[in-house]
């Protein structure tokens, strides 16, 4: 049952993306909209790799490569959150380096079953 459900919210959250981009709904433009956003994204990701997991598309391995890599995307944001304070250009930097090895993990976890 808690398989289907998590599979069911991917779905859905899928679903939801695209609706929001059908319905000429803009993606993220500010700082802090971008760093929001990267922060979805985490969360996202980590269902999609709970789901994969209950379905038995990840291993061990994978698991625990994919919680250690949105543990550090996720210091990352924080990261760039902090330094746009004082440095607006550097953290802009940070951020897209953490939503580049975000990106970089949804793309692996489509290659095993993701939405």
């Amino acid at each position: 049952m808690r398989k289907l459900f998590h599979t069911a919210a991917v779905l859905l959250m899928a679903m939801a993306i695209t609706a929001c981009s059908s319905l000429g709904v803009s993606a993220p433009q500010t700082f802090n909209q971008k760093a929001l956003a990267a922060h979805s994204t985490v969360t996202a990701i980590a269902n999609s790799a709970s789901a994969l997991r209950a379905a038995g598309k990840l291993s061990d391995g994978d698991r625990d490569n994919i919680v250690a890599t949105l543990r550090s995307a996720e210091a990352g944001i924080d990261m760039a959150t902090l330094t746009a304070k004082t440095n607006p250009a550097a953290g802009a930097d940070k951020l897209s380096a953490s939503i580049a090895v975000l990106t970089a993990l949804q793309t692996y976890l489509a290659t095993k079953g993701a939405p």
